[in-house]
């Protein structure tokens, strides 16, 4: 009995050295597939699909993923087995791993260091380079609105119109919500004439000085359409420095970026030279 005891053991231990040489599997994580030694888990597909889809469409993306995963780890496999771990791949694997590293440093430090970048600096940027920054095309600010030919308070809209002052803007906007078909309200934001420009039934010109003098009211089959521009900047002249400010302050912020960036690394060599940490080794 303890000779085959003994031997029971022996096999349970071989059983054991063998089953470590599978695949490891986490037993936390619901797995879905496995492929040459590689297990492909629920969650990772499940990151995969954006949140809202359909369930037809989540089903298509799944079985998509599944099928990618699968290709790209049977061609990794394959490369290996052909390419294999060879010095070149060591080391190109061991100089992306320093790229990452310094360069998730350096973004540590940016964060820590870096300061905001300055209304009034931004504002002087934007002073000396805006000839730098041109519109392609015309844009505008305003309000356009379509209401119903058989509408009788076009009188009233007018008005309204008339006078762009927050009290009328809000009373402009009860006045739409109640009787317009439809309506644009530009009035704080630029925006392209061409796009508001076609919504009108007849073309106006982008330089006809009418755009600029009041509201512009037109008529066709049945509808009344009223266009009433606040604010107009040619094609050719400078952006305005509030359509353009965060691109301004994103490159300020790339300018110091590099600066500070140079300037630590142009320290740490100064240091290392200073302090006599860099060896160097004379041809014999």
């Amino acid at each position: 009995m303890k000779r085959q005891h003994c031997i029971a053991l022996v096999l349970g231990v071989v059983v054991a050295l063998t089953s470590c040489q599978e695949t490891w599997r986490d037993l936390t994580r619901e797995a879905v597939l496995e492929v040459e030694g590689e297990i492909l888990y629920l969650d990772e597909i499940q990151d995969f699909i954006p949140d809202g889809v359909s369930p037809k469409d989540s089903a298509y993306l799944a079985e998509s993923y599944k099928k990618q995963w699968i290709t790209r780890t049977l061609m990794y496999k394959n490369a290996y087995n052909n390419v294999g771990n060879n010095e070149d791949i060591q080391k190109l694997t061991e100089a992306y791993r320093k790229e990452l590293i310094i360069n998730q440093y350096q973004q540590q430090l940016i964060a820590e260091k870096l300061k905001e970048i300055p209304e009034a600096t931004i504002t002087q940027y934007y002073e000396t380079s805006k000839d730098k920054f041109l519109l392609d095309e015309c844009i505008i600010k305003g309000i356009f609105i379509k209401i119903p030919s058989s509408e009788t308070n076009k009188a009233e809209l007018l008005e309204l119109l008339s006078n762009t002052t927050d009290e009328h803007l809000e009373n402009t906007m009860r006045f739409c919500t109640q009787h317009a078909v439809m309506y644009e309200f530009f009035n704080e934001s630029w925006t392209s004439y061409s796009k508001i420009g076609s919504l009108m039934p007849e073309t106006i010109d982008q330089n006809d000085p009418a755009l600029t003098r009041g509201t512009i009211v037109q008529e066709k089959e049945g509808y009344s359409y009223f266009l009433r521009v606040t604010g107009k900047c040619d094609a050719g002249k400078p952006k305005p420095y509030e359509m353009i400010k965060n691109e301004l302050r994103n490159i300020l912020l790339n300018q110091e970026k590099i600066k500070f960036i140079n300037q630590f690394q142009q320290s740490l060599y100064n240091d290392a030279v200073e302090n006599g940490e860099i060896k160097y080794f004379e041809n014999e």
